[in-house]
């Protein structure tokens, strides 16, 4: 496992210097930052909707922008936690349409896979942060209730604010407070001020 972290490791940071080399440092910087803005702006919108079809899809796109941008920061930990939930969410899609994607099996098959993964691509304490933010968007992403989905996902945003504050990631630090922001506005908007109005609190496909 060691040997494996090794190469990981050798391979962020391969990539890293390849690219810097190759566009030099600023426009790699203004390269990071584009994918970084453009994930933030990708997750506002994901926040404020309130169908779970747009909400997963919005979801997959989030992940695909931030496994990139961990993967030119050489932090494959981050990224592959963000490979896995991009995965798990085209599967959840599917709930609803299909009853194989209803099966809990699902739940328990990727929090596993979460956990497995984590032992592969451990690289201190510091890891805890985007493991259980790994493990907290399964269940988010799993879940049809509406209410329970933002409230699990204000958990998992505020452990990737703690990864951005530790890895000092300052583009990701910015997405994940306004994701922050933005849930909680949410929160507020289709939990309390409209729970009155419409009792009814499953996502609608």
């Amino acid at each position: 496992m060691n040997n494996l972290l090794f190469s990981l490791a050798t391979l962020g940071v391969g990539i890293k210097d390849g690219l810097i080399g190759a566009l030099g440092n600023v426009w790699f910087q203004i390269l990071i930052n584009a994918v970084g803005v453009f994930a933030i702006a990708v997750k506002i919108i994901e926040t404020q909707n309130k169908k779970r079809s747009a909400i997963i899809l919005l979801a997959i796109l989030n992940y695909a922008l931030w496994i990139s941008y961990f993967i030119l920061n050489g932090n494959f930990t981050s990224a592959i936690v963000n490979t896995i939930s991009c995965i798990q969410a085209l599967v959840f899609l599917q709930r609803g349409k299909h009853k194989w994607a209803d099966s809990k099996f699902w739940l328990i098959f990727f929090l596993a896979v979460q956990i497995v993964a984590s032992f592969f691509t451990w690289n201190g304490p510091f890891s805890l942060f985007s493991i259980c933010a790994g493990l907290l968007s399964t269940i988010a992403y799993y879940v049809m209730d509406e209410k329970l989905y933002r409230y699990f996902f204000l958990a998992l945003i505020l452990l990737w604010i703690g990864n951005g504050i530790v890895y000092f990631y300052p583009i990701a630090l910015i997405h994940d407070i306004f994701a922050a922001v933005s849930i909680i506005i949410a929160i507020i908007r289709y939990n309390f001020i409209k729970k009155e109005k419409n009792p009814k609190t499953d996502l609608q496909g």
